[in-house]
């Protein structure tokens, strides 16, 4: 195997790395907003959000037309769905949850951005050692 090939490689290998990393990043994301959101509805669940256009201040500025205005049963069916009360009790194992996703979101950003060093750095050293045709070689296939 020439030194060409072997660096071709490691580029495409580099390349493949770090695609899983960024793809995993972005589940590890939803995961987060997800678990988040859940956290949110159960906070919600004990304490609900005062209804809007209840404040008499904002209907006086805002005027008469209420047709915008959801009712406060629609909105609180349409998040709190069967969620009881006894949701609160969820809170500490979602913040748990999120805590833990959170640090395991830092890990992958650290190793994305070692990975993205390597392999711009292997780029370089083979334009450097080989010209810019290094480029158009088997790594640039994929």
């Amino acid at each position: 195997m020439t030194q060409a090939t072997t660096a071709a490689a490691q580029i495409v290998d580099l390349r493949r790395r770090r695609g899983a990393l960024r793809l995993e990043h972005q589940h590890v994301t939803r995961w987060r907003r997800l678990v988040r959101d859940r956290l949110e509805l159960a906070v919600a669940a004990a304490a609900p959000p005062q209804a809007p256009g209840a404040c008499p201040d904002v209907r006086a500025t805002l005027g008469p037309d209420t047709r915008d205005i959801p009712a406060a049963a629609e909105l609180a069916a349409a998040v709190r769905g069967a969620l009881p009360i006894a949701e609160v009790h969820e809170l500490p194992r979602l913040r748990d949850l999120d805590t833990r996703l959170a640090r395991y979101e830092l890990r992958l950003e650290d190793a994305l951005r070692d990975l993205t060093d390597q392999y711009i750095e292997q780029l370089a050293r083979d334009v450097t050692e080989g010209g810019v045709d290094a480029l158009r070689g088997p790594a640039r296939a994929r």
